[in-house]
C-alpha cells in the first residue's frame, strides 16, 4: 500500500471519528448553552444541511482545481471550526459554527473518494474502496465512546480540541505527502461533464447511498427508543450500534471486501442491500437483546458488502474530468437519506400507530425499492451485452 492510500484513509478515519464522536454530544452541548429543545434540533441539523451543500460544491471544485486543494482546506475548515467550539456563549453561535464544521467536512470526503478512484486501478477499486470503508465503520466503533469517555473525564473542551490538532496534524501530512494538481485543461463544468453523470449504473450507486444512510437514520432514531422502553442500559444500545460497525470493518478488511472486484459491483450492490433489508425486517419484531445483537451483526455485513462495491461503481462510471462531481453527489446522498430517515420519523410512528407497520419495516421496503432499481439496471445491461 502506498503513503498516499495510507494517508488518505487515515484522514477518512480522522474526518468521520470527529463526525461519530461528536453526533451523541451536541444535542448536550447546545443544551447546556442554554438552547431550546427546536433550537437544538436546528443546531443538530445544521451539519447535515451545510454537509449536503458542500457535498456537491467541493466535487465541482475537486474537477476544477484537483483533489488536493478541497482536502485541505475542508480540513482547515473542521478545524477552525473545533477550535470555535469551546469559545461559544450562546446557542446561536454554536448553530453558525456547526454548519461551518458541516460545510468544511462535505469537501473532503468527495475529495477523498476522487482521488482513491484516480489513484486505484479498475480491476482492485472493491479492495481500495473496502479498506475505505473500514476507515469509516473503525471511525464509527471508536468515535462515539471515546468521545463519551473524554466528556466524562475532562469535559467539553478536550474532545473539540483534541479532534482540532488531528484534524491539523492531517493538513501537515496532506501537505507534505498527497499529489493533487489540476487535471485537466478541458472545462470540468461543460455540458458533456455534467450529462456523463446521468448513466443508469452510476444511478445505481445513488440510490445504494440513498437507502443505506435512510436505514441508518431510521435506526439511530428507533433503535434507541426501542432500547429504552426494553430497559436496555445505554451501553447496550451503544453495542447494537457497535456490532454493526464491527462486521463490516471485518468484512471489509477480509478478503470478501473485494467481492465486486470479481462477481461485478450490481451483484454485491443487490446483495448487500437484500442483506440490510433482511436484517431489518428480522429485528423489527425482536425484544430480546441478544438476538438484536445477531440482526444488526446481518446489517453491517450488508453494509460491509454493499460500500465497496457502490463506491467503486462510483470510480468505474466516471473520468477524472466527472469523479469529483459523482463523488460529491454520492457523498450528497448520504446527506439526503440520513435527513429522510430522521426526518420521516414522524410520519412512520404514525404508520405504526395507525396500520401496524414497524418503521423497520418501512424502511426495508425502501431499501427493497433500491434492490428493484438495480436489478432493473442490471437486466438491462445483461440484455444489450448479448443483442
Amino acid at each position: 500500500m502506498s503513503i498516499e492510500f495510507l494517508l488518505l484513509y487515515l484522514i477518512t478515519f480522522v474526518l468521520f471519528l470527529d463526525t461519530h464522536g461528536l453526533s451523541p454530544l451536541i444535542a448536550p452541548y447546545a443544551r447546556s448553552l442554554g438552547a431550546s429543545v427546536g433550537l437544538v434540533g436546528w443546531v443538530v441539523g445544521a451539519f447535515s444541511l451545510a454537509n449536503l451543500l458542500g457535498n456537491l460544491s467541493g466535487g465541482m471544485w475537486a474537477d476544477r482545481v484537483g483533489r488536493k486543494t478541497p482536502l485541505i482546506v475542508g480540513l482547515l475548515t473542521v478545524g477552525v471550526a473545533l477550535l470555535a467550539y469551546p469559545t461559544l456563549q450562546s446557542p446561536q453561535a454554536l448553530l453558525a459554527v456547526r454548519a461551518l464544521h458541516g460545510m468544511g467536512s462535505a469537501l473532503v470526503a468527495p475529495a477523498c473518494l476522487a482521488y482513491l478512484g484516480d489513484a486505484s486501478s479498475p480491476v482492485a477499486r472493491g479492495r481500495t474502496m473496502a479498506l475505505y470503508g473500514v476507515a469509516y465503520g473503525m471511525s464509527g466503533l471508536i468515535g462515539p465512546p471515546l468521545s463519551g469517555l473524554i466528556r466524562d473525564q475532562f469535559g467539553y473542551p478536550a474532545i473539540f480540541l483534541g479532534l482540532a490538532t488531528l484534524m491539523f496534524l492531517a493538513v501537515l501530512a496532506a501537505l507534505g505527502w498527497l499529489r493533487g494538481g489540476r487535471l485537466s485543461q478541458k472545462d470540468p463544468g461543460s455540458p458533456g461533464a455534467w450529462r456523463a453523470l446521468l448513466r443508469r449504473r452510476l444511478s445505481v450507486s445513488f440510490v445504494a447511498a440513498f437507502c443505506w444512510m435512510f436505514a441508518l437514520g431510521t435506526l439511530l432514531v428507533f433503535l434507541p427508543l426501542r432500547g429504552e422502553a426494553l430497559g436496555f442500559s445505554a451501553a447496550q444500545v451503544g453495542m447494537l450500534f457497535g456490532s454493526f460497525a464491527l462486521a463490516a470493518s471485518l468484512l471489509q478488511a477480509s478478503p470478501l471486501g473485494r467481492l465486486s472486484d470479481r462477481w461485478g459491483r450490481l451483484p454485491m450492490i443487490m446483495v448487500g442491500l437484500a442483506l440490510i433489508a433482511i436484517a431489518l425486517l428480522i429485528l423489527s419484531p425482536l425484544t430480546v437483546w441478544g438476538p438484536m445483537m445477531g440482526a444488526m451483526f446481518l446489517y453491517g455485513l450488508g453494509f460491509g458488502v454493499l460500500f465497496p462495491a457502490k463506491s467503486a461503481l462510483i470510480a468505474d462510471e466516471t473520468t477524472p474530468l466527472t469523479r469529483g462531481k459523482a463523488s460529491g453527489g454520492f457523498s450528497a446522498m448520504f446527506s439526503i437519506g440520513m435527513i429522510a430517515g430522521t426526518g420521516m420519523a414522524g410520519a412512520m410512528e404514525r404508520w405504526h400507530q395507525t396500520v401496524g407497520l414497524h418503521p423497520f419495516q418501512i424502511t426495508a421496503l425502501v431499501v427493497l425499492g433500491g434492490l428493484l432499481w438495480a436489478a432493473v439496471v442490471s437486466l438491462t445491461d445483461r440484455r444489450k451485452r448479448s443483442a
